[in-house]
């Protein structure tokens, strides 16, 4: 069942949409959004009790996954190809000019990183906490505890390290990772960020990765990012 929300205006140039769904990749969009400063309507959608997406996302796209942006009747899915192209056409200044050449790199190789590099790790981190935390008969759970720690000391972990590594040196001697300004690389890269620290253990720490998680505080003092924040929690009020 979905909830809708839209802004007040009924002005809105474009006409966009976003399908949005709880504890899902779709709070950087309505981030993005608010950047922008483009009005859009947030249509909402639960997760189901096993924790999948409800089958009413196949109306907006084959694969039934959010977040998906409807802009003037034209579907986008995939978050990367979302940011990219929501800045291309409304927020050019959220990407690097292309003759700033190293920092245009940067951004462009970024938002292909986040997802086909750092995210599956997260997800793979995800699945083998909730193995090891599965609710099991006591005599099952040594099993299940060591299955998820065979995917997670060999495998998951190290790489999950050399991936939170990369991106600390990224931030050395600037505020954000692709130069001094904030772009769509910093927006999808918050989400597998901010969410590492349940996923993945104590390791990822302040001490041991102080220049990202000074790059969290900073991204939270943006205003529109309090404002994704706040039009998010109304949102998730009345599911």
């Amino acid at each position: 069942m979905a909830e809708t929300e839209a802004t007040s205006s009924t002005q809105t140039k474009p006409k966009i949409t976003l399908i949005w769904l709880n504890e899902s990749r779709a709070q950087r969009i309505v981030w993005l959004l608010e950047e922008l400063g483009l009005e859009y309507e947030v249509k909402a959608y639960k997760r189901r009790e096993d924790k999948q997406a409800p089958a009413e996302l196949k109306e907006f796209h084959p694969l039934g996954k959010a977040p998906v942006l409807i802009i003037d009747g034209r579907t986008l899915a995939e978050s990367g190809f979302i940011v990219e192209c929501l800045i291309d056409k409304y927020g050019p200044k959220l990407k690097p000019a292309e003759d700033d050449t190293d920092n245009y790199l940067q951004y462009k190789h970024l938002l292909h990183y986040t997802e086909g590099s750092l995210q599956p790790y997260l997800l793979l981190a995800l699945i083998s906490s909730s193995i090891k935390g599965a609710p099991v008969p006591f005599f099952i759970k040594p099993i299940t505890s060591r299955i998820a720690d065979q995917l997670s000391k060999p495998f998951i972990t190290p790489n999950l390290v050399s991936n939170f590594g990369y991106l600390e040196n990224l931030l050395k001697g600037q505020p954000f990772f692709a130069g001094n300004e904030l772009s769509g690389a910093d927006i999808l890269l918050s989400f597998p960020v901010e969410s590492a620290s349940g996923r993945v253990g104590g390791w990822f720490n302040k001490g041991k990765y102080p220049n990202l998680f000074a790059w969290m505080d900073r991204i939270k003092e943006r205003p529109a990012y309090k404002q994704a924040h706040d039009r998010v929690a109304k949102v998730e009020a009345n599911l």
